[in-house]
């Protein structure tokens, strides 16, 4: 047995050689970076960015350049960054610099997140290219050239301005003590005029800019109005004319049968007089009842205001109220966890060291991202070992097949971008905890234990629990394998086992799940 551990302690020094080997020859290894997606841009002139060189996402450190390449006197530079980070369709991208002489880097713009994320492999439509030290330095004398001409034309224009400049200056003297003496007599005025200036400009600064602005909405508004509508506007005055055309040519005869009108109406109330006054008391008698309807409705309405009756009730009870709303709101968040679940089921078979085997249904329910729950029904080959004794004191050793289940509570810690999972609760019928690493996404390291009282091999004492490791990897489909060493902690019974299964999302579960009345989590 030592010959054995001492094999395995050489082949772990070994593997770890020369893992280091090839960390120190190629570099980083790509199954140790986090997932990342590569993308295009093209510079007229990238001013020295190197292959290598950090990528800056909204400044924030995402990803590196992996490719720069000349392509039709452009230089295309291929850039990953994490997969994690997300930009858009309008994001650009330029040349920035660490310090005033440091490395270059490449800074990323993300974009706008109202437009659609760009697809990975894209090409970046927007780039700003970096202006290198000579054509700053060409940029520099050119405009020190220009401000020494223009120092030469303002010295000759003042040698031949000078005497000009003089009157000027001694003009603008008197002018300077007559203001000051006109200052010195009026300072109340002026003072008071300044103050009211400034009161009104205040006013103006706060009231003019809305002003201005509703004018212009309005002038835009009549000028829209204007010319939408020239068409209908002539077809109006067209019309307008036109009516009082006819109205001038009409109007007379209108006049005689507005008058012949008024005639005929006047001899109809003449000659119908009493059945009017038969019309005028039916409406009475209607308007009567009316009345008394209305009062049996405030009757009724000052009652349910009062609280009285079951109509009353309804209305005035706040408890009631309070009960109705608090189950809506109930209703209300069990629909919003109910549509955040996701349910997983699926299935799947392990072999064991020694010819053993297990078929297990799972179904795994997660309300978010934070936790989940896994439910596993359990068939094993091998069976439970017990005990069961008589009333005389004998002992028949007995091994029954029956299903075991898994029912576990799991929770998620994010740490340094990766998952550590903590299991706990039933595990193949019996109480068991675990631990679940993802060092990437498609990969998972896990560790049970289970059975901490064992009972299941009478002939064997002391045994310690369960102890299962192994790695589980997920393939971009619903399939995934799990392979790894069973029953550790024990020499005796330590084995290796290997399994594959399938897991499929299935969110149909959580309706027929709340159809059936079988609360959610």
């Amino acid at each position: 047995m030592e010959g054995r551990e001492v094999k395995l302690g050489a082949f772990v020094v070994l593997a770890s050689l020369a893992f280091a080997f090839l960390v120190l020859t190629f570099g980083d290894l790509p199954f140790l970076n986090p997932p990342s997606k590569e993308y295009v841009a093209y510079f007229k002139n990238v001013g020295g960015l190197t292959k290598g060189a950090e990528v800056r996402v909204a400044g924030i450190r995402a990803g590196k350049v992996k490719d720069i390449s000349l392509v039709k006197n452009k230089v295309k530079v291929v850039f990953e960054i994490s997969r994690d980070i997300t930009i858009y369709a309008d994001a650009s991208a330029s040349i920035g610099t660490l310090g005033l002489m440091g490395d270059k880097y490449l800074s990323v713009n993300p974009g706008s997140p109202d437009l659609e994320p760009l697809r990975e492999g894209a090409t970046l439509t927007s780039t700003r290219d970096i202006a290198d030290t000579d054509t700053l330095i060409r940029e520099m004398t050119r405009t020190a050239r220009s401000f020494k001409r223009l120092a030469s034309t303002m010295n000759q224009i003042l040698r031949e301005n000078r005497e000009s400049l003089r009157v000027a200056i001694n003009s603008l003297e008197r002018l300077s003590e007559t203001l000051s003496r006109f200052t010195e007599g009026n300072a109340e005025t002026l003072s008071a005029t300044l103050n009211n200036l400034q009161s009104l400009t205040e006013e103006l600064n706060r009231t003019l800019p809305d002003t201005l602005a509703s004018l212009d909405r309005l002038t835009t508004l009549l000028s829209s109005m204007a010319e939408e509508n020239r068409g209908n506007v002539r077809v109006l005055v067209d019309n307008l004319a036109t009516l009082t055309t006819a109205l001038r040519d009409t109007l007379p005869e209108l006049t005689y049968n507005v008058n012949e009108l008024a005639k005929n109406v006047s001899l109809l109330f003449a000659e119908n007089r009493e059945n009017i006054r038969g019309v005028l008391t039916n409406l009475n008698y209607i308007t009567d009842s009316l009345r008394r309807s209305t009062e049996k409705i405030d009757t009724i309405v000052s009652k349910i205001e009062r609280g009285e009756g079951n109509l009353g009730k309804l209305v005035y009870d706040e408890k009631l109220y309070h009960d109705i709303s608090k189950a809506a709101r109930l209703l209300g968040q069990a629909g919003e966890v109910i549509d955040k679940t996701n349910i997983y089921a699926g299935f799947r078979g392990e072999v064991y060291e020694g010819g053993g085997s297990k078929g297990i249904f799972s179904l795994i329910v997660q309300p978010d991202k934070d936790k989940y729950y896994v439910v596993e029904l359990v068939g094993d080959s091998r069976g439970r070992v017990y005990k069961e004794e008589f009333l005389n004191g004998e002992v028949s050793v007995k091994k029954e097949f029956k299903p075991e289940i898994t029912v576990q509570y799991a929770r998620n810690f994010f740490l340094f971008d990766r998952v550590l999972t903590l299991r706990g609760g039933l595990k193949e019928s019996s109480g068991g905890i675990g631990l679940d690493l993802y060092p990437i996404p498609s990969t998972k390291l896990f560790l049970d234990l289970w059975e901490f009282g064992r009972r299941d091999r009478p002939s064997d004492r002391d045994l310690k629990p369960i102890l299962q490791i192994g790695v589980s990897y997920k393939f971009h489909s619903p399939l995934y394998v799990r392979f790894g060493g069973d029953d550790i902690l024990n020499q005796k019974l330590r084995g290796f086992f290997f399994g594959a299964g399938l897991l499929f999302t299935d969110n149909d579960l959580k309706y027929l799940i709340g159809g059936l009345g079988i609360p959610m989590p």
